[in-house]
Order: C-alpha cells, then sequence, then structure tokens
C-alpha cells in the first residue's frame, strides 16, 4: 500500500512538474512565439467565450463588437486563440485574435515590441506620397518618418485619428521574395485597389477572407435603423459612414435573414441564422494544420 501511495504521489510530483515547466517555458516567450504555440498546439480544447478572462473578453467587446465569435480554444499552458468573423464593414473576413492566459491581447504591444518579434511590413509606400484631410488640408512627404510625424502632427491639432486620403495613384513596393532581393513595385488607382494590396497581405496577418453576401443584404444598425447595401463597397462606405457618426453603445449590426453566401469555389449557402452562419464559417472557412477544415455538404 505504501510503494501504491508512493508510485502515486511520484506521478502527481512529474505532473506538476511538467506544467510548472509548460508555464515557465510561456512566461519567457514573447508575442510571436506565444501566438505560435498556442496556434500549433493539437491539445486545444473548445470553450465557450463567456470563459475568457474578463481582460479579453473587454477587448473583444471593445475592438471587435461587430464580430461573432466562430471559434474560442484555450491552450491550457499557453493561451487563446479566437476565431472571429467579421460582420460589418468587412463581412466575411475571418480574423485569429491570442490572447495569454492573463487575459492580455497578444501582438498588441507597441512598436518596440513588434520590432524584438522580428514582424515585418508586407509593403511600403514609395515616396514622395500626397495626401490630405477632411479640414481640407494636404501634405506631400517625403518618407515614412515624416509620414508618421505628419499624421501625429494633424491628430494633436485636431484630435481626431483620421485616415489620410491619398492623391492617387500612388506605388507600394512588396517586400521580396528572397533577402536582399526586389519586391514587387504595385500602382494603386483609388482606396479599392489599396484595399486589395492590404488584403493581399492578411495570410500575415492570421485572417483571410472567407466569404462574400450575395447582395442586396440588410442590417439592422445599433440604432435601431436598417442599411441595406447593393454591393460589398456600398456596405462598406455605409458601415464606416455610419460607426463614424454613431455616439451610442457599440453593438454589432444584425444581420436580416435569410441571406446567401457565395464561396471562393462559386458555391452557394443559403443561411436563415446566426447559428447557422457560424456553422457555415466552422465547415468552411477554418483551417486546421493548414488544410481546409472538413465538413462537407454544408454548402448550397
Amino acid at each position: 500500500m505504501k510503494k501504491l501511495l508512493l508510485m502515486f504521489g511520484m506521478v502527481l510530483f512529474v505532473s506538476s512538474c511538467q506544467d510548472n515547466m509548460s508555464y515557465m517555458e510561456a512566461d519567457m516567450m514573447n508575442d510571436a512565439q506565444l501566438m505560435e504555440a498556442i496556434a500549433s498546439d493539437p491539445n486545444k480544447i473548445e470553450i465557450d467565450s463567456v470563459d475568457l478572462p474578463v481582460l479579453s473578453r473587454m477587448v473583444v467587446d471593445n475592438q471587435y463588437f461587430d464580430h461573432i465569435a466562430i471559434e474560442v480554444e484555450l491552450s491550457l499552458n499557453y493561451g487563446y486563440q479566437l476565431s472571429l468573423g467579421d460582420m460589418a464593414i468587412d463581412a466575411g473576413d475571418v480574423t485569429e485574435v491570442f490572447f495569454a492566459r492573463d487575459g492580455r491581447k497578444l501582438g498588441d504591444r507597441g512598436g518596440d515590441d513588434r520590432k524584438r518579434h522580428g514582424k515585418r511590413k508586407c509593403f511600403r509606400f514609395v515616396f514622395p506620397l500626397s495626401f490630405s484631410f477632411s479640414d481640407g488640408s494636404s501634405y506631400t512627404v517625403n518618407d515614412g518618418k515624416e509620414f508618421h510625424t505628419t499624421l501625429k502632427a494633424h491628430f494633436e491639432a485636431t484630435g481626431t485619428k483620421e485616415r489620410p486620403a491619398f492623391t492617387y495613384p500612388i506605388q507600394v513596393q512588396f517586400r521580396p521574395e528572397e533577402e536582399g532581393g526586389e519586391g514587387e513595385v504595385l500602382t494603386v488607382n483609388s482606396d479599392d485597389e489599396l484595399k486589395e494590396a492590404f488584403q493581399a497581405c492578411r495570410g500575415e496577418e492570421n485572417d483571410k477572407r472567407c466569404f462574400s453576401f450575395v447582395f442586396p443584404v440588410s442590417f439592422i444598425m445599433p440604432d435601431g435603423s436598417t442599411l441595406t447595401a447593393s454591393d460589398e463597397e456600398d456596405l462598406s462606405a455605409q458601415m464606416k459612414a455610419f460607426f463614424e457618426s454613431y455616439d451610442g453603445e457599440k453593438k454589432r449590426p444584425e444581420l436580416v435573414f435569410p441571406v446567401d453566401l457565395t464561396f471562393e469555389d462559386g458555391s452557394v449557402l443559403t443561411v436563415n441564422s446566426h447559428e447557422e452562419m457560424k456553422q457555415a464559417w466552422k465547415d468552411n472557412c477554418r483551417r486546421k494544420g493548414g488544410e481546409e477544415g472538413e465538413g462537407g455538404g454544408t454548402r448550397g
């Protein structure tokens, strides 16, 4: 009996040591390493979003209020991975968001930390670059430092964070495939083309486009009004205009069902509720181990 108790105690001791080692290992990781460890953990368990740490829920409520939670997973040793579907401005996008065990959002610490994590830009603007703001002010800058300084000065003067309106055409240069090589230079003629350039980078940012709506579609907005869009450009413009002028409680726009979704392969699926929408995302949009998730037979 004493021998059995001793063996049982040894098992608990070894198990406890392994857990502690994992926690110590996690505490020594930077954000990029933690995100990779969470994403690649084969033993993640699915949990409910209400079981997230309070800090994580606050971030989701404030930064991703217009998204729907597709899947919430816990890596016991490293943290949390959320798959969120955009229901508003970039409807159809799937974004992966990571949190540490204490609830802190990973990859969200600012410039110095991003440099330590080795994160690289997908493309850079080719200077000189001209742009203007809604107050009529216009600028031409000759390098990235001057661009950043001008944006900061405008914000400090007006108290408003505003995206500059570029004077098209502009050029962007993608990072080279090989170290020391020359990256492709692309001429961009509109906001839509610039958005497409950013979209091309999204593989690096752990999100992807899953489907498009079959238009027209309608949303019930947080103030009770109905927004109806005729195409993706119209949807993006109306959503952006609404949230720029809306000062009330941040709530997710409610999609008016039924709605048809069209996927990259041309297939179309009709969904009749939020639950069916979440299931469509899970079956058709999630990638496991770099491959498309299996969920055959769900598309119409």
